[in-house]
């Protein structure tokens, strides 16, 4: 966008609950009002059981919270890069959390409950954090340096010596320094020391980790997501990166900065950035101008386009930033860009039909009204080979489906086998139309075809990053830039997310070789589906029915109870659209708060591609 336009601003969700930013808690849990620094500990033992099953219910309510924040901030929109998505909940709800002083005579209990509580108003550079430490250690504490999310009612405070004291805490997840989520890798507690001095009679903080720990239901009132932007390797998509950043104060200088840095890790393989290794801000800053972002950028382009693209990437990137209203101006090194308006702009979230495919026994096609209309060309081929899974291609002239091996039927072409190996699951098609296969009981043998004529039309194994155990299922994003596996590995169930790297012709090379964990999913696994470009789901079977458990990539996880007796999954262009289908062949879709049936008497679903 060229600086000047006015960007329309989409309504959020979260701005139905919007509260007005002169609202400040009265009191913070585990410990006493914001008001004045705790002076006991914040623990209160009844006994163990209670506790941990208080423990564990805070954390899940407080979890939930930060999931429903990441799914509300931002509704998925599709089209070119002016079709953005809305703001963040954070600038929705405008929440601030409002610290306190040292206060006088303070002891060293207080001292490090104040200063932990001081840590969730990042405002002015935690400026009032930093007055809970010496004066040598208060400009050298990094507050950036990430954050360890728990629990604040689990906390141990252990003297360890006169001036040293230990904070046992349960993590529940970790922040990255660049803004990434991590779900813990385990509940077992972490020590974190802190060394104490006095400065005119007053305790103050020596020594201290570098970051933050906070509460997570603090966690979801001070960060907010904001989605980064690349673009698959083909320039055709935009890719979303999903990151958390505290406070609203500048957030926009943490986003460029972290965009210049990089996608996260194990997106990297799948990705591309306008912007060259080694980019960094002129000035570290982003100012806003009359709702105009002013980024300059020590790097160089190589042409027009590679500029277009820079822009496109921050426009895209700093869309949740309610400040910017009026687009970008660009600099490289110093110089503002003329950018002029690109021809070709990348697609932001691909949509699908909003009618689902099924195959009810004799007819392969779109659902009108619970009925299933033929797709010409195609629908009496694949009925022809009694399948029992399909994926179905981006032009709707080409299919792949399970049926004793994996087949590709082509409206204008024989039928062909692709895969004739024993135990597949369901195959994948992503949009360059490459076709995956890969048995249950060997999850590491993934094996790629190419469009026919292609050198890899006869198979070719790409390594995967993950081995043993069963592979329930695995979907590419519409953008053919991810994965996601459901994998079940004895009593656990893994479910993982990984980046797809292709080469020159698009066609796959490996996968990984990081991979993003996603959310633990309860019970027996059934199927995973993409619900739109960065948000996946899982179903699984448990005792008491069956659990859809929903993700943003690089945020936490909620779950719900799904349809009765429900075995497989498609997602449609939001969260909402998810179906399920049952043993039975009865199709469940989102109605108000519950499942509704919407038709009856099909064999299963097929995933689908953009058009």
């Amino acid at each position: 966008m060229r600086p000047g336009r006015t960007r329309p601003r989409p309504t959020s969700c979260a701005r139905v609950t919007r509260v007005h930013s002169a609202w400040k808690p009265r009191r913070r849990r585990g410990g006493p009002p914001t008001t004045a620094p705790p002076t006991t500990a914040p623990r209160n033992r009844v006994t163990r059981r209670s506790v941990m099953r208080s423990r564990f219910a805070a954390a899940s309510v407080a979890l939930a919270l930060v999931a429903a924040l990441a799914g509300c901030a931002t509704i998925p929109s599709s089209g070119g890069v002016h079709a953005g998505r809305s703001q963040t909940a954070a600038d929705a709800l405008d929440l601030d959390l409002v610290a306190s002083m040292p206060r006088a005579g303070a002891d060293q209990l207080q001292i490090l409950q104040g200063f932990i509580d001081a840590a969730t108003d990042p405002r002015n550079n935690y400026y009032v954090a930093r007055q809970f430490l010496a004066p040598g250690f208060a400009d050298a504490w990094d507050a950036y340096a990430g954050a360890t999310v728990d629990d604040a009612t689990d906390r141990d405070y252990q003297p360890t010596g006169d001036e040293q004291m230990v904070v046992q805490a349960t993590p529940a997840a970790a922040l990255l320094p660049n803004g990434q989520w991590e779900p813990a890798a385990s509940s077992a507690a972490i020590p974190l020391s802190y060394t104490f001095t006095q400065v005119e009679g007053e305790w103050r903080i020596s020594e201290a980790p570098p970051g933050l720990l906070i509460d997570a239901f603090d966690f979801a009132r001070v960060y907010s997501t904001h989605t980064l932007y690349f673009f698959d390797p083909g320039f055709r998509y935009a890719v979303p990166d999903v990151r958390w950043f505290a406070g609203r104060e500048a957030v926009q200088t943490s986003i460029v900065r972290a965009l210049l840095e990089g996608p996260a890790d194990w997106l990297e393989p799948g990705v591309v950035s306008a912007f060259p290794e080694g980019s960094r801000l002129e000035a570290d800053t982003v100012p806003i101008v009359a709702g105009v972002a002013d980024v300059d950028v020590d790097a160089v382009a190589e042409d027009t386009r590679t500029v277009q693209r820079m822009e496109v990437q921050l426009e895209l990137s700093l869309e949740s930033v309610r400040s910017v209203q009026r687009g970008v101006r660009l600099s490289l090194n110093g110089a503002v860009q003329d950018v002029p308006e690109s021809t070709s702009t990348p697609t932001v979230n691909p949509r699908v039909d909003s009618q689902p495919v099924a195959f009810d026994g004799e007819r392969f096609g779109h659902l009108d009204d619970g009925v299933v209309v033929p797709i010409e060309g195609l629908s009496d081929q694949v009925a022809a080979l009694a399948p029992t899974a399909a994926s179905l291609g981006s032009g709707e002239d080409t299919a792949v489906v399970l049926a004793d091996g994996v087949w590709r039927v082509d409206a204008d072409s024989e039928t062909a086998q692709l895969d004739p190996r024993d135990g597949l699951i369901a195959p994948a098609l992503d949009s360059l139309g490459v076709v995956w296969s890969a048995p249950a009981d060997a999850p590491d043998q993934v094996v790629v075809y190419g469009p026919a004529g292609d050198d890899t039309a006869e198979g070719r194994q790409v390594p995967a990053p993950w081995t043993g155990g069963r592979l329930v299922a695995l979907q590419v994003s519409r953008d053919g830039t991810r994965v996601i596996a459901l994998l079940a590995d004895g009593a656990r169930t893994r479910f993982v997310a990984a980046a797809v790297e292709r080469d020159d012709n698009g066609i796959p090379t490996a996968v990984g070789p990081a991979v993003l964990q996603l959310a633990e999913v309860p019970g027996t696994p059934l199927d995973a589906a993409w619900l739109d470009d960065r948000t996946v789901a899982a179903l699984s079977a448990t005792d008491a029915g069956t659990r859809l458990t929903t993700q943003v990539l690089g945020a936490p996880s909620s779950g719900d109870a799904g349809p009765v007796d429900g075995r497989t999954l498609v997602g449609g262009n939001a969260e909402r659209e998810v179906r399920v289908l049952t043993a039975t062949g009865d199709l469940w879709g989102r109605s108000g708060v519950g499942w509704q049936v919407q038709a009856t008497g099909l064999l299963f679903l097929a995933t689908q591609q953009p058009r």
